[in-house]
């Protein structure tokens, strides 16, 4: 039979109540810490299946199919991409409306424009959105001196900086800061507050980019008359998709074509659900667009008389195509690539799109 405390030798209770109390509530602020630790890695999907103790081996099956997507990645880009010669001059590839593959990643365009932008190529696809962006331009003759552009949405790309250094003149816009905080895009970096969050000194001195980029706030479900008929290209880099419904993203889509002179070029990318056309994500803070809300985009632009390059839908058999990155996703690092990834139980992608003003 067990002793109680009370009868052991040199028991003191009131002396051992102090370090008992402590020795709990460090048990317990170790547990919480550690729990914070544990839903910041896992993500809050994940942190709360773990929280009720059943799903830990998923938990690890799931970051171990992360961690090795990423290191297939890693290295591919030191093997393959390390050895493609970027050094000529680019050529034109005249690209149809299509989504980020690994073969676009693997190819001389690719890492010329990675190599432009003072960006290490590597399997991601934020990457393939500059990379095709800048290469439609090229391929249509507006990446060059005295060409105007304009960009939606464009946070701290680094497009406007590389532009005007090439001789463009650019108006960047953003949504008016106190409606960016409310959404809360200015504390995760989404946005440009300021015009010195577009300048990026290792492609262009400060005095060139104040003389070639301005900065404008603009609602792009309600783009200014005043910029209609001004430019000759217009972009945005997955935009289109956070303006509330899928219907205003084609909207948006539709109307920017105002802002164009005749002949004008506008390239933008947004989110692909590639694998399903009945069911899709459509809130208020994200869409994810489908085949059948290209062809329907497709279908509104030519009856406007404009020309849209031809949609192209296949989303590569590359090893890194068939890599679906899970939650969490690190936006912070560039180690962490990938070409797909999954928002809520849809395999996404980037999809570019190519409209001639006609």
């Amino acid at each position: 039979m067990a002793l109680s405390p009370a009868l052991l030798p040199g028991h003191q209770p009131e002396a051992r109540a102090a370090p008992r109390a402590r020795l709990i509530h460090g048990f317990l602020m170790l547990k919480k810490a550690l729990s914070t630790l544990r839903r910041r890695f896992l993500g809050e999907e994940l942190w709360r299946l773990s929280a009720y103790g059943g799903a830990s081996t998923a938990d690890m099956l799931r970051l171990n199919v992360k961690n090795f997507g990423y290191c297939v990645a890693r290295e591919l880009a030191r093997t393959r991409l390390a050895a493609i010669d970027f050094s000529t001059e680019p050529r034109v590839r005249n690209f149809g409306s299509r989504p980020a593959t690994q073969v676009d990643i693997e190819s001389a365009w690719f890492v010329h424009w990675c190599n432009q932008l003072k960006l290490a190529p590597i399997y991601h696809r934020k990457l393939w959105e500059y990379a095709f962006f800048l290469q439609a331009l090229f391929d249509h003759g507006a990446l060059r001196p005295g060409a105007s552009g304009l960009g939606f949405g464009c946070g701290e790309e680094p497009l406007a900086s590389y532009l005007a250094a090439n001789g463009a003149t650019v108006t960047v816009t953003d949504l008016d800061p106190a409606q960016s905080a409310a959404r809360g895009w200015i504390d995760t970096g989404q946005h440009t507050s300021a015009i010195d969050q577009a300048f990026k000194p290792e492609l262009i001195d400060r005095a060139r980019f104040d003389r070639f980029v301005k900065l404008r706030y603009v609602d792009m479900n309600a783009i200014p008359v005043d910029l209609h008929g001004r430019y000759d290209f217009c972009w945005s880099i997955c935009a289109f998709e956070h303006l509330g419904s899928l219907e205003r993203g084609l909207r948006f889509v539709e109307n920017a074509m105002a802002t164009l002179k005749p002949g004008g070029l506008a390239i933008h990318t947004t989110e692909f659900n590639y694998t399903s056309d009945d069911d899709t994500v459509e809130t208020s803070e994200l869409c994810l667009f489908q085949r059948k809300h290209f062809l329907e985009l497709r279908r509104r632009l030519e009856s406007a008389g404009h020309r849209v390059a031809p949609l192209e839908f296949g989303t590569g058999n590359g090893i890194l195509d068939g890599f679906i990155d899970i939650p969490p996703y690190d936006y912070t690092s560039p180690e962490l690539a990938h070409l797909k990834l999954t928002v809520g139980r849809f395999p996404t992608t980037c999809f570019g799109l190519i409209v001639e003003h006609r």
